[in-house]
């Protein structure tokens, strides 16, 4: 135990140097990052980071070079970070931010125009109404119509599912984001209650087949294959609901919420027939404009990052250093082969300085980088 901490202690001198070494590096780090405003000039330089990592190594043991390699990694990171920051260079997207910040508001209208995707009595329907106390709604096919609504005027707003607590995330919405210009104003946690139901007439042993929305049917497995039903995707939950209803078939059953079952005359056959019953299902409102409410504490961004390894986890690296809490990272394939898009979600004040540096940092240090909002839940 004696040899231990005579290690220890050996080890604590070297921390204190090596802490003492790195305030020095860091403050002519700022230094540099000041000269660098003057003269316009990037605070990324890829060349240089090459150069010094290679004249480091050159007098490392072999194995230890991949360990003093992300010790590096890590030291350009933060090096630039607080370049950035003492430079107080703010990116396109820090700078709509704050002006956004300027008119921050306490809560939306009463009254608005919506656009969202199905039919009347969909589960995208009751989010509008939680959304916007009177709403005017306009109903779109799929949600590509939804974006394009928002994008091009038509409508203030847009109610679109983006993940559900069974089925996981609706890919086709993510696919979309990047296509389209918006940004999240709100977002709702709605409780999903599935039902069976029919025309009056039909019973549990006369249906033969279900229809609805693919998530629906997903969030529904467990009963579907137990009652040995066939399946039919519909684009809505509210469509397949209309369908029913007019098809006068005691063969053909929907699967949708009680609500909607009433709204269309249909017989509930089974109720809360999802496979768990925490069953939720995330809605955002999207805005053409940006839009900072009071209260706001949730951020959604896009970035692509670099094709290499360790890029990844420089990006997560990001937040840690940051103090903040990451929430969901979704990624989805772009065009090119083998590049992906990073959705990413996390907790925090955007009217915070430490979540205003890393947004600024994200959008230098990425590929491709994208604010989608700032927004609170509804629960």
């Amino acid at each position: 135990m004696e040899e231990l901490q005579n290690l220890r202690t050996k080890l604590d001198k070297i921390d204190k140097q090596l802490t003492s070494d790195y305030v020095k590096r860091m403050e002519v780090c700022s230094e540099i990052g000041k000269i660098k405003k003057q003269t316009s000039k990037n605070v990324e330089d890829i060349s240089r980071e090459e150069k010094v990592l290679y004249n480091v190594l050159s007098d490392v043991k072999d194995e230890l070079k991949p360990y003093v390699k992300e010790v590096y990694k890590t030291i350009f990171s933060t090096s630039k970070a607080y370049q950035r920051e003492v430079s107080q260079t703010d990116g396109e997207f820090v700078k709509k931010i704050k002006e956004a910040i300027k008119n921050e508001k306490s809560d939306l209208e009463m009254t608005a125009t919506v656009a969202c995707q199905g039919v009347e009595g969909a589960n995208s329907h009751t989010a509008v109404k939680k959304f916007i106390q009177v709403p005017s709604v306009s109903f779109f096919k799929n949600f590509d119509g939804v974006f394009s609504a928002v994008d091009k005027g038509f409508c203030k707003y847009g109610v679109l599912p983006i993940e559900n607590s069974t089925a996981g995330s609706v890919l086709e919405v993510y696919d979309l984001i990047t296509k389209h210009n918006f940004y999240i104003v709100k977002s709702l946690k709605l409780k999903i209650e599935h039902c069976l139901a029919s025309v009056h007439g039909a019973s549990l042993e006369s249906v033969k087949k279900v229809t609805s929305h693919a998530q629906a049917l997903r969030q529904c497995s467990e009963f579907i294959k137990a009652n040995k039903l066939s399946e039919e995707e519909s684009s809505n939950t509210g469509v397949s609901a209309k369908l029913v209803a007019e098809s006068n078939d005691t063969s053909l059953a929907t699967i949708c919420s009680p609500e909607c079952a009433e709204l269309y005359g249909l017989k509930i056959l089974k109720r809360n027939i999802q496979n768990q019953s925490n069953n939720y299902t995330r809605f955002i409102l999207i805005a053409k404009d940006l839009i900072v409410l009071k209260g706001s504490d949730k951020v959604s961004i896009v970035v692509s990052l670099a094709h290499k390894v360790g890029s990844l986890s420089e990006l997560l690296n990001k937040f840690s250093l940051a103090g903040l809490n990451l929430t969901k990272i979704e990624s989805r394939p772009q065009n090119s082969d083998f590049e992906f898009l990073f959705y990413l979600d996390f907790s925090g004040d955007i009217t915070s300085e430490k979540v205003l540096r890393l947004l600024n940092e994200l959008e230098y240090s990425s590929q491709y980088f994208e604010f989608l909002g700032s927004y609170k839940e509804i629960i």
